[in-house]
């Protein structure tokens, strides 16, 4: 698949040209997935797996992490905040891309992350990327020190506290965003804002020996309610979602992508179902994917782009990561078509000062340039770059796939 190359070395090239300029956002200056922490992750990836002679992505970050001040804000979300940049600087080290004294880093940040994390769980926002449920998933990566294993049960016992046992099994009323009006929260099959991000961050609590019987006791039970909402009479070959992707009554459908939907589903059951051998769990997650995969076009995948959050970059994300897990021809070949489809659509504004690749930026931007992780040219750069390469690369820790 080195087809790929040409788009990657112009992404490549686009984000020095960016960094050089300094033409980002303010706002997003200490973001993981809208801002330029983001573009740094592509770029060692990309000098690491692709062109080893160009040495850029390290005087990028050493520019980026002198503006960069966490002492001075109360902002740690995962997505805006300050967790996303550390995530960064861990993951780096930790996979050998730069050497850096993490602890040194940590020192005062894993403290004040504690703290936004426990306003976050007072206010039952267990959302994992703007909410107290991203903090922990990084925080649960330090659950030897004393204080991250005290605040890791405290956030068990508040989604516990939080659920609601029905005749379906318990639910996790945890997503508020899409509906202001909306007084209390509702279920949401999701990566990026409900129920499946916490099945993976409460197993993940439960392998460090922390509140393992609730954490068994939500996952269980949540997973019961989530495979009793799975959409009736959806026939073997068609393409229609086997579960919605919010229970807010507003319909069964839910498109292929990573923050909602199918996939989400499919992922967190067979993460779940590792940990605790549970082997219908991962049958389901397979049933899931292989229905998903007959969803071959971006109309009966309810997609226009090719970003990671609701793309085709996202969907070859997924597959490829069903492939690695299993070895099944079926998940490499969605993978690929998947992976065709995102590099069909890489295209780049004609001015030369505007940096990014066309996606769609919703009702109201429409079509749009945009380099960021989330929904632009660096998010879709790594999943195409992820297809040049034999084996599983783990920059989609930062998604929950890895």
């Amino acid at each position: 698949m080195k087809a790929a190359i040409p788009q990657l070395q112009e992404i490549y090239n686009d984000m020095v040209q960016m960094f050089a300029q300094k033409e980002y956002d303010e706002r997003h200056a200490d973001s993981l997935f809208k801002g330029p922490w983001g573009a740094l992750l592509f770029m060692f990836y990309y000098e690491k797996y692709i062109d080893d002679t160009v040495d850029h992505a390290a005087d990028c970050l050493e520019a980026v992490y002198e503006n960069f001040s966490p002492d001075k804000g109360i902002d740690y979300a995962f997505c805006n905040g300050y967790s996303g940049p550390f995530w960064l600087l861990h993951h780096l080290n930790h996979h050998d891309f730069v050497e850096l004294d993490i602890d040194y880093l940590l020192a005062d940040f894993i403290g004040n992350a504690i703290v936004q994390s426990e306003f976050f769980v007072e206010q039952e926002d267990f959302d994992f990327l703007h909410g107290s449920a991203g903090i922990c998933n990084f925080l649960v990566s330090f659950a030897h020190l004393p204080e991250v294993r005290a605040h890791l049960s405290a956030f068990v016992a508040g989604l516990l506290q939080l659920s609601e046992m029905t005749p379906l099994g318990r639910s996790l009323p945890v997503f508020t965003l899409h509906d202001l009006s909306i007084e209390k929260g509702v279920d949401a099959f999701s990566l990026a804002h409900g129920n499946c991000s916490l099945h993976i961050l409460l197993a993940k609590i439960y392998q460090a020996g922390i509140a393992q019987d609730t954490c068994r006791q939500l996952i269980y039970e949540n997973i019961a309610f989530m495979l009793q909402h799975k959409n009736p009479d959806v026939a073997p070959d068609s393409q229609v979602a086997l579960y919605p992707g919010i229970l807010d009554g507003s319909g069964i459908h839910s498109r292929l992508s990573w923050c909602y939907g199918d996939l989400n589903v499919a992922h967190a059951l067979w993460y779940c179902g590792k940990v605790f051998g549970e082997a219908a769990w991962k049958q389901e997650a397979l049933d899931i994917m292989h229905h998903s995969a007959r969803r071959d076009t971006e109309e009966a995948a309810g997609i226009v782009d090719n970003c990671l959050c609701h793309g085709s970059g996202g969907i070859a994300a997924f597959f490829r990561k069903f492939w690695h897990e299993t070895g099944d021809r079926t998940f490499y070949e969605s993978a690929t078509l998947w992976h065709n489809k995102a590099l069909e659509k890489v295209a780049f504004s004609p001015d030369k000062q505007v940096h990014g690749i066309r996606v769609w930026q919703g009702k109201d931007k429409q079509w749009d340039y945009a380099w960021d992780l989330l929904d632009g040219s660096t998010g879709v750069g790594l999943s195409l770059l992820s297809h040049t390469q034999d084996q599983a690369l783990a920059w989609d820790e930062f998604l929950l796939l890895s």
